[in-house]
C-alpha cells in the first residue's frame, strides 16, 4: 500500500506554515521498511495530513535552457517541479540525478537538508516521481554556502587535517569562528549565517579530502548528535545518511565530499562548536548495554514523532556502512529506551 499513500502524500506541498518540511514521504518509506503493519502507516498518513498544504501544479516555465536561473527562489517550486517531472521521464530517474546532483549538490544545506533527504528517500524508495518533488524542492530551495579563497593568514594558519571530527575539535580554539545561535531562525539561515564568519574559508580547506573523507564525515555528524542531541545535529546525521544514497550519482565524489564538509562544518559553528566526545567516550559504546534492533524499530514504528521514525530509520541503515553501535545507541537514546542520566554520561565530551 506505500505507493499509493506517497501518491497521496505528493498532493501536499514538501513545506508547510513557512517553512516547516512536511516529512510524510520519508516517514512512509521508514515506516513501511521498519516492518510497520499497514494500518500503522495508514493511520500515521491520516494524522499527518490534517496540517499539510495542498501541492500546486505543476508549471511549464522553466526547462533546460533556464534551469539554473532561479534557484534558490521558493516560488518557483511549481515550475521546478513540472521540469523534474518532465527530465524524470525523458532521461530517467537515475540519469536525471547524474545530471543535475553535481549543480544542485552546491546547495546540500538547503532547508537544513530536507530536500536532499527526500530525493534519496525517493532513490530508497525506486520511486521516480518522489525523486523528481525531492530535486524540485531542492532547486527552489538550493542555498550554496558561501565560497571564496581563504583570507591572507594574519592569525595563525590552521593545521590541516584529513579527519573532520578532530579538525572540528580544534576549531573550538578559533575565536573568530564564534557564532551566536538564534533561536528564532530556520537551520539553513543559521547556516548561511555560520559561513559566513570570518576564516570560514579557511577551515574549510583545512580539510585534506580524500576518498575516506565522505564516511570520515559521516562519523562527524553522529558525533556532533551524540554530544549534543540537538535538533539541528539530528539532520546532520540523516542529511549525511541521504547524501551517501545520492554519492553514487556524483560525477567528482572528492568536490561532492568538499561540499558535504562545508555543511557540516557550517552545522558545528551554527551550534556554536561544541565539544565533541572524546575516544575514551565513545568506547564506552562497545561495553553500554543496549537494547536489541527489535526493540528499537517497534519503539519507532508506534511513535508519532517523524524525527523519531526516520533518526532510528537512518540509524538502522547506517549500521551497515560502518559505525554500527554508534548508531545504535543513537537510534535507542532517540526511540527512549536508554535512561537519561545514561545517555548524558555518554553524550558528555571529553
Amino acid at each position: 500500500m506505500l505507493k499509493p499513500l506517497l501518491q497521496r502524500a505528493r498532493d501536499y506541498h514538501p513545506e508547510y506554515r513557512g517553512g516547516l518540511c512536511n516529512h510524510l514521504p520519508m516517514a512512509l518509506i521508514a515506516l513501511d521498511r521498519m516492518g510497520a503493519s499497514p494500518a500503522r502507516v495508514q493511520r500515521f498518513t491520516n494524522d499527518y495530513l490534517k496540517n499539510m498544504e495542498p501541492a500546486p501544479a505543476p508549471g511549464s516555465a522553466i526547462d533546460k535552457s533556464n534551469w539554473k536561473e532561479r534557484l534558490g527562489e521558493q516560488g518557483a517550486y511549481a515550475d521546478y517541479l513540472g521540469f523534474f517531472q518532465r527530465e524524470v521521464e525523458r532521461l530517467t530517474a537515475r540519469a536525471a540525478l547524474r545530471t543535475y546532483l553535481p549543480k544542485l549538490s552546491r546547495g546540500v544545506a538547503a532547508a537544513a537538508f530536507h530536500p536532499l533527504i527526500r530525493t534519496a528517500f525517493g532513490v530508497i524508495g525506486d520511486d521516480p516521481q518522489e525523486i523528481a518533488v525531492g530535486l524540485a524542492y531542492w532547486a527552489s530551495r538550493h542555498l550554496p554556502l558561501p565560497e571564496g579563497a581563504a583570507e591572507d593568514e594574519v592569525a595563525a594558519p590552521i593545521p590541516s587535517n584529513d579527519d573532520p571530527a578532530a579538525l572540528l575539535a580544534a576549531l573550538r580554539q578559533e575565536d573568530d569562528l564564534a557564532f551566536q545561535p538564534n533561536p528564532d531562525n530556520l537551520i539553513d539561515r543559521e547556516l548561511a549565517e555560520a559561513a559566513a564568519r570570518p576564516r570560514f574559508e579557511t577551515a574549510v580547506q583545512a580539510l585534506v579530502v580524500d576518498d575516506l573523507s565522505f564516511d570520515k564525515l559521516r562519523r562527524a555528524a553522529a558525533l556532533l548528535y551524540l554530544a549534543t542531541e540537538d535538533f539541528s545535529a539530528l539532520h546532520g546525521v540523516t542529511g549525511m545518511h541521504a547524501a551517501r544514497i545520492l554519492s553514487d550519482f556524483a560525477d567528482d565524489p572528492r568536490a561532492y565530499a568538499t561540499q558535504l564538509w562545508r555543511a557540516v562544518l557550517a552545522l558545528y559553528l551554527a551550534l556554536d562548536r561544541p565539544a565533541l566526545p572524546d575516544a575514551a567516550t565513545v568506547a564506552k559504546l562497545s561495553q553500554a548495554p543496549l537494547p536489541d534492533w527489535n526493540k528499537i524499530l517497534q519503539a519507532a514504528v508506534e511513535s508519532d514523532d517523524e524525527h523519531t521514525i526516520k533518526l532510528v530509520f537512518t540509524c538502522l541503515e547506517e549500521t551497515r556502512a560502518g559505525h554500527g553501535r554508534l548508531y545504535r545507541y543513537l537510534a535507542a537514546r532517540k526511540a527512549g529506551l536508554l535512561e537519561r542520566a545514561g545517555a548524558a554520561e555518554m553524550a558528555s565530551a571529553g
